[in-house]
């Protein structure tokens, strides 16, 4: 019987932490970690689109964009 379940390192604060995820694709994976669809992610220091398929050890980050700047 085959698993399903992957190890990726995914990025939280300053460091990548083993994570397992049963997502297939970056696309699964949005929905799973709930990863908003405006977010960019890079697997490996490269950016990739929600097509590209996971694989154990993929080093991955998220960088959400939406934030707004304060008075300096």
């Amino acid at each position: 019987m085959s698993t399903t379940t992957k190890t990726i390192k995914y990025l939280r604060g300053a460091r990548f932490v083993d994570t397992e995820v049963q997502s297939g694709t970056i696309s699964q994976l949005r929905t799973e970690m709930e990863i908003p669809n405006g977010a960019s992610i890079s697997v490996n220091g490269r950016d990739v689109t929600d097509t590209y398929e996971l694989q154990d050890d993929d080093q991955v980050a998220a960088v959400i964009s939406n934030k707004t700047g304060g008075n300096q």
